[in-house]
């Protein structure tokens, strides 16, 4: 038993590691436990406390005290050093970029320390990947590959990494290599499931999550690319993720010079438009209209017809269906709005409540999406002030009930979309 009294510090430590490696995470996490009681400078029971305890959100802050004692005991042991980067990236929450940078320094160190350990070049690649430096993500992860070819973390990574820059070429090579080497390994299909998702082959995907998840059903990335695969049997969200494909090839930098020039590009050609056909103009406005609207509410849209599916919603996490409920019942609305309207000739009344509801719409995808640690809040606020402006303004145009304030509530709506397609499409306080 797990709570059974061991001779040995070494006893102690290597009956947990037996426990964790049979997923018995808690029982591992007393046996480490015993080993500090018998020696308090047993620094491995630290290292491996700290893997285990940053697996739970409750936790995770534990892991990083662990970490630390495990490398104020032995500075120079470059494991202990690539844990505490794990410990401190696991902590740090989407947009908290120094608290990300400071977790890439120790594993910096680590590879220094010892340039022939896999395992510190794999986690120095994950930082670089969750920083969005896909060159040196891939340069790490190749690294760690070519000293140990069956590391996990690092083929993770550099599939990742290749996606992102669009090398599909060199990324269906690596995972058919897995494949065949391991026809069990989950995180190979997990790769090639998402390949399949960027190529628009949603069937394919989904084969390759469902076989990844019955090798191990804790891969929160299989589930996730799942959700994913379930969402592109929907043509407009199968666009998106062809068009965010295209993006990702390029540096953040270069992906905002490329918005501001399509927008001056649009802003040139409609005034054009106008002073020589004001049909086409319009039609150049309606046009970018449909993209900015498209390139923001594809995913919620999709998410509405996973809710739906008995089978599929069973793979949602409360905020993942909450996202479809909410999301796809505001572009309904805005469509039924906008029918209506015309079928009880409302005009520019139904016009305005089914704008309230579209654009209400893209706020709420903005903050269901949304992980920044600070983002998350303003646009959450800013969500349900736009949901209630727009409910609030199409039950008065509707139900003829004259509500104070309608009118301005709308507008507010209104006004919260239109901030919010800027925002987020800069990545201010978004990820």
């Amino acid at each position: 038993m797990s709570d059974d009294f061991h001779p040995s510090p070494d006893a102690a430590y290597a009956r947990g590691r037996l426990l964790q490696s049979q997923h018995r995470t808690q029982d591992a996490i007393a046996c480490y436990k015993q080993a500090l009681e018998l020696d308090a400078h047993h620094t491995l029971s630290y290292i491996m406390l700290a893997l285990c305890w940053m697996q739970e959100d409750d936790t995770a802050p534990k892991s990083i005290d662990a970490a630390q004692r495990a490398v104020a005991l032995e500075p120079e042991n470059p494991f202990a050093r690539s844990v505490l980067a794990l410990a401190l990236n696991a902590n740090a929450k989407d947009g908290q970029n120094a608290a990300i940078k400071a977790a890439l320094q120790q594993a910096e160190e680590a590879v220094n320390l010892d340039p022939d350990s896999d395992f510190s070049h794999a986690v120095l690649s994950r930082l670089h990947l969750r920083l969005r430096d896909y060159p040196k993500a891939e340069a790490s992860a190749r690294a760690a590959l070519s000293l140990d070819t069956e590391n996990t973390m690092a083929a993770e990574v550099l599939s990742a990494a290749l996606l992102l820059q669009k090398k599909d070429g060199d990324n269906a090579d690596l995972i058919k290599y897995q494949l065949e080497r391991n026809a069990e390994d989950d995180s190979a299909h997990t790769s090639a499931g998402w390949m399949a998702v960027m190529k628009g082959d949603h069937k394919k995907a989904n084969e390759h999550f469902l076989e990844a998840l019955r090798l191990n059903p804790m891969n929160e990335n299989a589930r996730l690319g799942l959700i994913e695969s379930f969402r592109a049997r929907s043509w407009p969200y199968r666009l998106q993720l062809k068009f965010a494909h295209f993006m990702n090839q390029f540096t953040e930098g270069r992906q905002t010079a490329i918005m501001l020039g399509g927008f001056i590009c649009y802003k040139v050609l409609s005034s054009y438009l106008k002073t020589v056909s004001p049909i086409l103009g319009a039609v150049v406005i309606g046009a970018w209209l449909m993209f900015v609207l498209w390139a923001h509410l594809a995913r919620g849209f999709s998410s509405a017809f996973i809710v739906m599916d008995r089978f599929a919603r069973e793979a949602l996490r409360p905020r993942e269906y909450w996202e479809g409920v909410v999301v796809g019942g505001l572009i309904f609305a805005s469509i039924s709005s906008l029918v209506l309207g015309f079928a009880w000739h409302l005009g520019a009344e139904g016009g305005f409540a089914a704008l309230t509801c579209i654009f209400a719409a893209v706020v709420n995808a903005a903050a269901f999406t949304n992980d920044h640690w600070i983002g998350r809040h303003v646009y959450g606020v800013a969500a349900a002030l736009a949901g209630t402006g727009a409910l609030y303004a199409t039950l008065d145009v509707f139900a003829d009930l004259h509500l104070p304030f309608a009118g301005e509530f709308g507008s507010l709506a209104l006004l919260l979309g239109v901030a919010a397609t800027w925002l987020r499409g800069f990545g201010v306080w978004y990820r």
